[in-house]
């Protein structure tokens, strides 16, 4: 009798070990199919989102230039505001390109620039203190940030031109506002946290919104139909 007392109270444990590895087993697996229904539904949403991120042309000096080669943390104050305005042109739904990060064709550089200027719908550009000289030059910067947003000005595309304060003295042509019918937005770097006022400030934001806006309606103009048919009721 004694041993069915023990009989019966080993069977109970194993009952009620099982139910609770059970229940775990059930939150588990719970707790995973919520995480990857977040994820599928994450999923989702990009890829919605990324319908409306209309190509444009990102012109700027890589992030070699622009600091220790390779980049490496803590980046220069020049290399975060260019991963900021790829950031910032990203919130507005647009998707920045450019030469070779997002794209590279077979072709000459001028051609490539050419490829990717027709196939986009507006141009940005960024002009900073690199870290050192353009190699085999005394150039203060690479001649590809004129021929980049000229060929695009020269396409019609809405431009979005920001200059480093300390490269106003040294560039020339369409950086001096005076070839141009705009002048570039101006970074004054020399505060500590001179990225963030830049990018917060309202000078910016309504650049920024302007352009966007100007892309936004050159895409859907280029892109719709070449004839609207509308039908008036009272006819």
């Amino acid at each position: 009798m004694l041993h069915d007392y023990y009989k019966e109270r080993f069977n109970q444990n194993n009952q009620s070990q099982w139910q609770s590895n059970q229940q775990h087993s059930n939150e588990t697996v719970s707790n995973e199919e919520f995480e990857q229904m977040q994820r599928d539904l994450q999923d989702l949403n990009n890829a919605a989102t990324a319908l409306f991120r209309i190509p444009v042309f990102f012109s700027h000096q890589n992030l070699f230039s622009l600091g220790p080669v390779p980049p490496v943390p803590p980046f220069t104050k020049q290399q975060r505001f260019i991963i900021r305005m790829f950031k910032e042109i990203k919130k507005v739904l647009l998707f920045p390109r450019t030469i070779p990060n997002t794209d590279q064709y077979p072709d000459t550089t001028l051609e490539n620039i050419r490829t990717l200027v027709n196939s986009s719908y507006g141009v940005a550009a960024a002009l900073l203190v690199p870290a050192r000289p353009v190699e085999g030059t005394d150039e203060p910067y690479s001649p590809y940030l004129q021929f980049e947003p000229a060929m695009g000005y020269q396409r019609g595309l809405p431009l979005l031109l920001v200059i480093e304060r300390a490269m106003q003295d040294k560039a020339s042509g369409i950086w001096t506002g005076q070839a141009s019918p705009f002048s570039p937005l101006v970074w004054r770097s020399d505060a500590e946290n001179s990225v963030e006022l830049f990018f917060e400030s309202v000078q910016w934001k309504e650049a920024l919104q302007n352009w966007a806006g100007q892309v936004r309606s050159g895409y859907f103009a280029q892109t719709g139909p070449e004839f609207e048919y509308k039908f008036d009721r009272h006819d």
